[in-house]
């Protein structure tokens, strides 16, 4: 591969991120590929961080949840508030220590393949998705949760011409959206101290609610600041996921067994869904590095080397992208075990497995302006997708979904439309004069 600058396989973290809860406003320095790893690591520190002394709730706990923007009638749940659910069921808080259960979902299907993930013990994995307080604002203000507000945001749906009328309607400069994901733990699990762990509720389709404990096993981070109007994409996975494909041999670095891999399983298919069978899962792209792993049809740089993969600038990227995350996962992994009276000592056991961005402010986020990781995918959320949707492309990320498709391929969406939580809006109705709030406009100017 080719040659690792000093300053990628150098990259720091800074003790300072252990006991803070100011997320970064901006990609720090020179922006290098470590500025980047840097900026995402900061951001989940401060993430994590309890909302009060002594609180058991952390900062990312707080945040709206998009079943309480995105509801059928009404009015979304005011900021600071927690949402109504669908459970009518007393917590059982003898289960869970006391602690009121923190965490309701009941989306079990993953972006891109729409088909659940089961792990080793047959349970389904649960998505959580949210919002800071600036895209809750945007998304109340501007009524997006209203259909016909929304308009195409939400693919197939009707409703004013965003297209057109709004070209450049943005998220703001501060927009932080999440995305999480939960496995259903044991007791043994819960007392093995891996996981960060909840007392949570879960429901499957009309199913009752259930109360269990959720062990998170990975995080979306999707950040925008000035910038970046294509925003940073950055996905955190439990160290104990899954092992990389081209070494299914390997231990879990943690100890303990794989969450999403059986060594015992001799005849399973990889990273392929079968209806009510748990997945074998392995990592195809390792820091989300394009150059190495598992290729779509075995077309690696050998068998088709014109690919953007493969080219000596992409390789040169690639290769720093993957030195700078494995040098700050290895510094924030020591920081934190050196310091366990300032933060949990739990999120040692989870890393940056991939992140990616655009170069020179480009939106839609084309290609080949694309920097960073680009086969970025985490094994417990795009599980069955690593190598694309068809298992044809590579690169693949999350900007070739998140890309501003519009209804046709002359089209493409506001820079809002790389956000998918459009395709949660249920209420029908809104802005009948064919126009957004007034409210809106300070999000209309944003490139």
């Amino acid at each position: 591969m080719a040659r690792v600058s000093a300053a990628a396989s150098a990259c720091a973290a800074d003790s300072s991120w252990l006991t803070s809860s100011t997320l970064p406003s901006e990609v720090p320095g020179n922006q290098s590929s470590c500025n980047f790893q840097q900026f995402m690591w900061q951001s989940l520190l401060a993430l994590v961080q309890p909302v009060s002394s002594g609180s058991n709730m952390l900062q990312f706990e707080t945040w709206m949840p998009s079943y309480g923007i995105f509801i059928k009638d009404g009015t979304p749940t005011p900021w600071g508030q927690e949402p109504p659910t669908s459970c009518n069921i007393q917590p059982n808080l003898a289960i869970t220590g006391g602690k009121t259960p923190r965490l309701y979902t009941d989306i079990i299907k993953q972006a891109g393949a729409d088909q659940p993930l089961m792990d080793p013990k047959g349970n389904f994995v649960y998505y959580g998705m949210s919002v800071n307080q600036s895209v809750y604002a945007m998304f109340t203000s501007c009524q997006l949760y209203k259909a016909n507000c929304a308009g195409p945001l939400k693919p197939g749906n009707q409703g004013i011409d965003l297209i057109s009328k709004y070209p450049n309607l943005a998220l703001p400069d501060t927009a932080v959206e999440l995305k999480t994901s939960w496995m259903v733990l044991d007791d043994a699990a819960v007392a093995s101290g891996l996981y960060y762990v909840v007392p949570g509720l879960i429901q499957y389709k009309n199913s009752p609610c259930r109360q269990v404990s959720l062990g998170l096993t990975g995080m979306h981070i999707v950040a925008k600041t000035p910038d970046f109007p294509a925003m940073l994409w950055a996905t955190f996975e439990h160290r104990n996921n899954a092992p990389d494909c081209s070494n299914t041999s390997a231990s879990p670095p943690l100890g303990g067994a794989w969450n999403f891999y059986n060594p015992q399983c001799t005849n399973c298919k990889f990273n392929a869904y079968e209806v009510g069978k748990p997945a074998q899962v392995c990592r195809m792209h390792p820091q989300g590095d394009s150059a190495t792993g598992v290729f779509p049809g075995g077309e690696n740089c050998s068998v088709n080397p014109n690919q953007f993969a493969c080219q000596a600038n992409t390789q040169q990227m690639l290769a720093e992208s993957t030195a700078a995350i494995n040098a700050i996962n290895s510094s924030v992994q020591s920081l934190i075990q050196a310091n366990p009276t300032l933060i949990n000592k739990v999120w040692a056991n989870y890393e940056l497995v991939g992140n990616v961005w655009t170069t020179g402010k480009t939106v839609p986020p084309y290609l080949q302006a694309q920097a960073g990781s680009l086969s970025a995918a985490n094994t417990s959320m795009e599980t069955f997708v690593q190598n694309g949707v068809a298992a044809v492309s590579n690169p693949y990320n999350c900007l070739s979904c998140h890309n501003m498709s519009g209804p046709s391929d002359s089209q493409n969406l506001p820079p809002v439309g790389l956000s998918h939580l459009f395709d949660e809006v249920q209420m029908p109705g809104g802005c009948e004069n064919g126009a957004l709030p007034t409210a809106c406009n300070a999000y209309l100017n944003n490139p």
